[in-house]
């Protein structure tokens, strides 16, 4: 065996350095003699591996911090975090996307920053008290730097994401196990799982790498804690990002006094809401997660990927584009509890966007004009929830916005304040998609024209209240009308006129007409 390789030419793999590779890569995991027998060389060239053995021995280096950080988490969260900070301050861009715009890095808040977003707080909760009729969080502003938003937000987005996880971590290390050849088919012992487990692994960290990806690229351009309709944050505390403010307020030319009392009043609304109805982000955080759960790749496409993929390379993996790894595919069952979820943030935007309009309608100068800039944010999403919808498959934008807006008007006109805020007790007094939209009910079935005019013939005892006193009493219950076996009425023989002769006891005559 050749110590120096020539690179290029089957079967010209340095044999022993691809061993050594594989050894301090899977470290205990792989077995004394485990690796006896295979066709190596080939297996280098299935798994796109460098033939350098330096190359070969930073890549198990790079691998076994890799695995050491994912621990048994489906997800990599150390990659996926670190990924996220250096995107969200602008170091890291998102694979094939433009360079990130908007202030760069990731500055803190200056002192005058945050009193004037905290004095705005204050008068957002003075004009939003009198128009709804929950309490309004008395907790101060907090005044974020967009990595305090990753630290604050990420245990929120954790237990969404991890059910999809480890659904497609599986996926892409099947993926990536049949690519192998015979590494993936080879049998070859596992204490306590098979080679499968170790590509799982490396499907948990390539999504990792997609999702922190995704949250940093949101980082940069979330206004707040509840920008896509959910309770991201603490709970009961607002929150504002100071450089994601900034740069809304710089894009669309907005008068930056106004704009921060209408984003404060924003973020007040949605912290009120979420805080006087309890089981309201529990539903939107379980209606997610369910979704995940059944979640499924479109796996053909998984396979061309990994084709190509460079397992020794993490940062040809933090490279790919999200669209051409996860091509997601939906069932039914998911298209109905996305249209649930999507009605449930719809009517969430609405009520905060009916609130705040009442509140501050008259008061800040060009509200509509900020109210548009926010339509055409949730119309066409950012880059980062674009992400988001790629990685994890869901869309998170409210739809229907401008139908549950026209409800909760119409809720409010007719019911008031109280009556509006109160549809908010239980998820059974909300509208569903159909109410909102418009959509008709299925029609009920229509009684036969035979029904009709039966019940046209049916006609009542001249005395009645005393043939009622009759049969109260039990006189005369042996002439009282009886149901049939088919569900008509027969008469006694007593009842019974001649004309009835010769017909037996049926009525079937009189049930046709």
């Amino acid at each position: 065996m050749s110590d120096a390789p020539i690179p290029g030419e089957p079967g010209d793999m340095d044999e022993e350095a691809l061993k050594r590779f594989l050894k301090e890569t899977f470290g205990d995991a792989l077995p004394e003699g485990a690796l006896d027998g295979l066709d190596l060389s080939a297996l280098a060239q299935q798994a796109n591996l460098p033939q350098d053995p330096a190359q070969l021995r930073a890549a198990a280096a790079q691998m076994q911090n890799m695995f050491a950080a994912q621990g048994d988490s489906p997800v990599n969260w150390d990659m996926a975090e670190d990924i996220a900070r250096r995107t969200a301050a602008g170091q890291a861009g998102i694979p094939g996307a433009p360079d990130p715009s908007g202030t760069p890095g990731d500055p803190g808040p200056t002192d005058s920053t945050i009193t004037e977003l905290r004095q705005a707080a204050q008068v957002a909760r003075l004009w939003l008290d009198p128009v709804i009729s929950v309490d309004v969080p008395s907790t101060e502003l907090g005044v974020y730097s967009r990595g305090t938003w990753l630290h604050r937000t990420l245990p929120r987005w954790k237990p969404i994401v991890e059910p999809v996880a480890k659904y497609m971590a599986g996926a892409i290390g099947e993926a990536i196990a049949a690519q192998l050849g015979e590494f993936g088919g080879a049998g070859m012992p596992m204490p306590g799982g098979d080679p499968a487990a170790m590509m799982e692994r490396i499907g948990g960290t390539m999504f990792g790498v997609q999702f922190g990806h995704a949250i940093g690229s949101l980082a940069r351009e979330a206004a707040g804690t509840t920008d896509l309709g959910l309770p991201l944050g603490r709970d009961g505390e607002p929150a504002l990002v100071a450089a994601n403010v900034d740069d809304l307020i710089s894009a669309h030319s907005l008068d930056p006094g106004a704009a921060r009392i209408f984003l404060a009043a924003r973020e007040i609304a949605h912290t009120a809401l979420f805080a006087s109805t309890p089981w309201l982000g529990k539903a939107l955080f379980s209606a997610i997660e369910d979704y995940s759960r059944g979640i499924t790749l479109d796996l053909d496409a998984l396979d061309a990927m990994v084709r190509d993929l460079d397992l020794s390379d993490p940062e040809a993996m933090q490279a790919r584009r999200p669209e051409e790894m996860f091509v997601f595919t939906r069932r039914a069952s998911q298209e109905r509890a996305l249209e649930e979820l999507a009605t449930t943030l719809a009517l969430v935007e609405a009520w905060v966007d009916h609130v705040t309009t009442e509140a501050l309608d008259g008061k800040l100068p060009d509200l509509e004009a900020m109210r548009e800039v926010l339509r055409r944010r949730r119309a066409s999403g950012g880059p980062a929830e674009e992400m988001l919808s790629k990685t994890v498959g869901i869309e998170l934008r409210p739809r229907r916005v401008r139908e549950a807006l026209a409800w909760w008007e119409s809720v409010r006109d007719t019911e008031g304040e109280a009556g509006r805020e109160a549809k908010w007790d239980h998820p059974d007094l909300l509208p569903t998609p159909e109410v909102l939209s418009g959509r008709p009910q299925a029609p009920q079935p229509q009684a036969s024209a035979d029904e009709v005019d039966g019940l046209a013939d049916v006609a009542l005892p001249e005395d009645f209240d005393a043939e009622l006193e009759k049969l109260l009493s039990g006189d005369g219950h042996e002439r009282a009308p009886r149901e049939d076996e088919q569900g008509g009425l027969h008469r006694s023989d007593d009842e019974r006129g001649d004309g009835d002769e010769g017909r037996g006891t049926s009525t079937d005559g009189d049930d046709e007409r």
